[in-house]
């Protein structure tokens, strides 16, 4: 046997006695959060450090102590449920900034297609948008020194695009339209995450939020946003929350305060011992505009939190299917390295006493975040009917319309999952990523410059880009049936034309144009419309 294999099968038999002082490190890490604990590096006379001593010092092959200590560390919290963890400190950092709302480097998103690296967007508020870089730039180069493209992988640029901030890059550029090499010298500065992916009118009176996820600045995005549609006329508005996997509890009880009443709950959480209530305390700054709320299976935790909120409170009509069911509350502790574990202290509860948080059976964390494959074959994401409720579990909201618990948040108007435009084509176009990359490359072809919105569209319906996508696809080996195009053409072409714009005009374009296609959407739409007066909340 291979030194690692022996490893391996001796680990779990190690692991084995570290269970056993799971729950006993659950209570005690809770009461150890400081920067000062030591229970994994000084906790010497304690049996799990007696455990890997031994090991260390006595294991026919030379072991890592640090290795088979977080090994041990991973083992213990995935025992206790699903959501608790652990994360190393290298890991820290880069989880740290996807919610802080900001990172540093030179702010863009890019594409390595056919070895030339291709700026996609120049992000807002950046450095590089500053500097003057744009969506179709060709970098070919960094610090007088050409790019190996090709070879050098995504990650290995982005550390050297990376940098602290006040530090300067110069880039040598090819740029759509114009001849020659150019070099543009770029400060690395902080760069801002948005939380929330677009603002939309969808009509005259509807305006559309996409929230990404719940960061430190999304109360202060979704403000502005919705300020900014209700000086276009929006009145009523549709928050989709789609594939949002939560984060931050601050932002989501702030933008639930500037939707609801003062005095309203928006949430409470109860651990073993205590409870504690999150209520609205403002008159909110947007209670007078009818709401709707998308959801779908990969809504999770603070997005769970809105639409409850919402729901109990009959604020909102919620569109889609049953949210995921994350519903633990995890504290962050801290460990003398930097590393932390967001261990599970309580669950949170929506107004009407509903548990958001699904079934969990303990160490079988795999089959729990594995359900959206059960939810596919048990028909619940094409059938409400196949959602299972149970009768005991009956809440009321605040209108007395009944709402059932058992995890996760069921939707008050169910859309199933769309599959009439699925085929094989479609699913290797997307499997090779082929409608965005083309669409980077038909951007920079010279073929859509200097046109607004409606003008664009016009271009991209004149313009021979269908046949020119199918070219491209057959020169990836894309086996092109006829048959699966006319089946999932309205989708393709939708998706193709919705990539050109976005580059061109931004995200805001892409959604905008994909909202023609989207069941979701259209159905929240049909909802609001019907609400002339104001949705009406009536009890069953």
């Amino acid at each position: 046997m291979t030194n690692k294999k022996l490893l391996f099968n001796y680990l779990p038999v190690l692991c084995a006695l570290f269970l056993i002082t799971g729950l006993f490190l659950g209570k005690f890490l809770y009461q150890e959060n400081y920067p000062d604990n030591k229970l994994f590096y000084d906790n010497s006379d304690g049996k799990v450090d007696e455990v890997i001593n031994k090991v260390v010092e006595n294991y026919v092959d030379p072991v890592s102590k640090n290795e088979i200590t977080e090994y041990a560390i991973k083992n213990i919290l995935a025992h206790l449920d699903p959501h608790s963890s652990y994360t190393p400190s290298k890991d820290v950092q880069s989880e740290q900034e996807q919610l802080s709302g900001k990172f540093e480097g030179i702010g863009i998103e890019f594409r390595i297609i056919d070895d030339t690296l291709i700026v996609v967007n120049a992000i807002k508020g950046g450095p590089s948008m500053k500097a003057g870089i744009r969506a179709g730039d060709r970098i070919i180069g960094l610090d007088s020194q050409k790019i190996p493209l090709g070879k050098l992988p995504s990650d290995s640029l982005i550390k050297k695009l990376r940098g602290k901030s006040g530090s300067q890059v110069e880039l040598i550029i090819l740029r759509p339209f114009d001849e020659g090499e150019i070099t543009i010298s770029v400060t690395r500065g902080e760069i801002p995450i948005y939380s929330i992916d677009a603002q939309i009118m969808l009509n005259e009176d509807v305006g559309y939020i996409k929230i990404n996820r719940f960061s430190s600045q999304t109360y202060t995005e979704f403000k502005n946003a919705v300020k900014t549609l209700q000086k276009i006329g929006a009145r009523k508005l549709i928050i989709d929350v789609r594939d949002n996997p939560g984060g931050y509890l601050t932002p989501v009880i702030d933008v639930c305060d500037a939707l609801l009443e003062d005095g309203k709950s928006i949430v409470y959480t109860k651990g073993e011992n205590d409870r504690e209530n999150y209520n609205s305390h403002n008159d909110g700054a947007f209670i007078n505009m009818d709401l709707a709320v998308i959801i779908n299976q990969n809504s999770a935790s603070a997005s769970e939190i809105l639409a409850g909120a919402l729901q109990d409170n009959d604020k909102a009509i919620i569109i889609g299917r049953r949210t995921f069911g994350k519903g633990l509350v995890q504290t962050i502790l801290r460990l003398n390295d930097n590393s932390r574990i967001n261990l599970t202290t309580s669950r949170y509860y929506t107004p009407s006493g509903r548990c958001i948080q699904k079934p969990f059976e303990k160490d079988k964390n795999e089959k729990y975040f594995n359900e959206e494959i059960r939810r596919w074959e048990n028909g619940e994401l094409y059938s409400k009917d196949s959602i299972k409720v149970n009768d005991s579990l009956k809440y009321k909201t605040i209108k007395g319309r009944t709402v059932y618990g058992g995890g996760g948040i069921i939707p008050d108007v169910f859309v199933p999952y769309d599959t009439s435009m699925n085929s094989n084509l479609l699913f290797a176009i997307l499997s090779k990523n082929l409608i965005r990359n083309y669409a980077v490359k038909f951007y920079t072809s010279k073929k859509i410059k200097g046109f607004d919105y409606e003008e664009a569209i016009q271009k991209l319906d004149s313009s021979k880009i269908i046949l020119s996508f199918k070219a491209f696809c057959k020169t990836k080996e894309i086996y092109w049936s006829e048959k699966d195009w006319n089946t999932s053409k309205e989708y393709i072409v939708n998706k193709l034309y919705a990539s050109v714009l976005s580059i061109k005009f931004g995200n805001n374009a892409y959604l905008k144009k994909s909202a023609e296609t989207d069941r979701d959407i259209k159905k929240a739409l049909e909802v609001l419309s019907l609400s002339k007066d104001g949705i009406t909340f009536e009890p069953e």
